[in-house]
């Protein structure tokens, strides 16, 4: 019975989170396509210092100022 009960509560709320991803992405409530508010700015944000990260790493590398990682 418990098991059963588990299966049933994991099954609702994964159908849950699918159904909440959908609305997000189609109503442009924060999702991928729909950039709206301070999302849009605090995620601009997030870019803005991963790039500048990468470009600190990479004139790092190229001026031999650091080794670089190993090659995969």
């Amino acid at each position: 019975m418990r098991r059963k009960l588990l299966m049933i509560l994991l099954g609702l709320g994964a159908i849950a989170g699918f159904a909440a991803g959908f609305v997000r992405l189609c109503y442009g409530t924060g999702g991928h396509w729909g950039h709206h508010g301070w999302r849009s700015e605090r995620h601009a944000a997030f870019e803005r210092r991963v790039a500048d990260t990468c470009t600190e790493s990479a004139l790092r590398v190229y001026r031999g100022s650091s080794a670089p990682g190993a090659k995969p």
